[in-house]
């Protein structure tokens, strides 16, 4: 199974979320690998792939990365340097033939392209299962839940849940964001703040 775990935005808390629920399936037994897709901001390591490698134990570098802090299709421009797609997907499915579960992380929301316009949105469309959608508890955040769920529901992509980050609550929405969006979406909508509070997914696969 092949799950991409994407955000609302970028700075969202993605790789906290991934790192922890790795924990929690690695913890319980499961079979399960994760992935940092593509990195940029890579000056010189690329942080988000390391933290993901240490608790898997193994070095998983991204598949491609840059130095520049920007969306991969813009680094590619500036760097110089091809993304392959099909070497991307074809990465992807090897990968995730060693594993039971690869849990494998974007760059930013659904909808950033990784190379041209091939978006996340494509790649999940053609390699993924299902997605996890990671919001962080501010306001603006209902506007772009529903942007991203119904994306991924218009282009026949099975949302597992969203997850909302309320490390650290941002404003006065915060207090009602979750209920709002547990109201309006009809995907499960789950919270954490805290490394302990992800015990409570792993029953999610």
């Amino acid at each position: 199974m092949i799950v991409l775990v994407t955000g609302t935005d970028t700075g969202v808390g993605k790789t906290f979320f991934t790192v922890n629920l790795l924990k929690v399936l690695l913890d319980a037994g499961r079979e399960v690998l994760g992935l940092k897709i593509v990195e940029t901001g890579c000056n010189p390591l690329c942080e988000d792939a390391k933290k993901i490698s240490e608790v898997c134990g193994e070095e998983i570098p991204p598949i491609y990365s840059f130095r520049t802090p920007v969306a991969p299709s813009v680094a590619e421009r500036l760097e110089r340097r091809e993304i392959d797609i099909d070497y991307l997907k074809s990465k992807i499915l090897s990968i995730s033939k060693n594993c039971e579960i690869l849990v494998a992380e974007g760059a930013g929301g659904i909808m950033v392209p990784i190379s041209g316009s091939y978006t996340f949105l494509d790649l999940a469309r053609e390699v993924a299962d299902e997605v996890l959608i990671v919001a962080l508890n501010k306001l603006g955040v209902i506007n772009h839940t529903l942007l991203t769920v119904e994306v991924c529901k218009y282009n026949n992509i099975p949302v597992r849940g969203v997850f909302l980050n309320n490390y650290e609550a941002q404003d006065k929405s915060a207090e009602t964001n979750f209920e709002t969006l547990s109201y309006l979406l009809d995907v499960p909508v789950y919270e954490f703040s805290s490394s302990s509070d992800f015990s409570r997914f792993v029953n999610l696969f």
